[in-house]
């Protein structure tokens, strides 16, 4: 697809869409900046799929979706963050947070290295980017059938080799005490 059809088709979306969207999610939610965060970042998946969008037999109802799915994330995100009048319990959460945001990149990496790339991108997309499995076949040209499978065993093997690297771990910190 070139990128004028595509833009094209964005535009066209966006305004159809964009007041009936924000509509929708701003019932029952006071917190204006958070319906404007989940109305960007629903645009923005759809930028990232528009060439599925396009082939998509309701795209508002995708949207719709998108939507409620980008809430429920950023509204339990930042649940997260409120603070109490205690300070220390403040700083104690802001820490956990942080602390969080460093894991998340250590485990991204530890994966990143455990399969191949093609792989690695295959599992971002099915798992935090929400596409579907069709829609992962279609973009990696593999068999819409077997994705989910394909999908199964990397998470055993992910999950075998982790194992095995916290069992080395633990080994050798207990050598090191003994």
């Amino acid at each position: 697809m070139d990128k004028e059809t595509k833009d094209k088709f964005l535009r066209e979306l966006v305004e159809e869409g964009y007041e009936k969207l924000y509509i929708f999610i701003s019932r029952g939610n006071g917190d204006k900046d958070l319906v404007d965060d989940v109305v960007q970042e629903t645009f923005l998946e759809a930028y990232r799929k528009a060439e599925i969008l396009m082939d998509h037999e309701n795209p508002m109802g995708w949207l719709y979706l998108t939507a409620k799915n980008k809430l429920m994330k950023l509204q339990s995100r930042k649940k997260s963050m409120y603070s109490l009048d205690d300070t220390k319990y403040f700083h104690f959460k802001a820490r956990e947070i942080k602390e969080f945001k460093y894991g998340e990149i250590e485990l991204a990496e530890t994966i990143r290295n455990s399969v191949s790339e093609k792989e690695y991108e295959m599992l971002r997309d099915y798992y935090l980017n929400g596409y579907s499995s069709e829609e992962v076949a279609e973009k990696y040209g593999v068999d819409k059938g077997s994705i989910r499978m394909r999908m199964s065993r990397l998470k055993k093997r992910l999950r075998e080799e982790l194992i095995v690297g916290w069992l080395i771990f633990f080994v050798l910190c207990f050598r090191a005490v003994l």
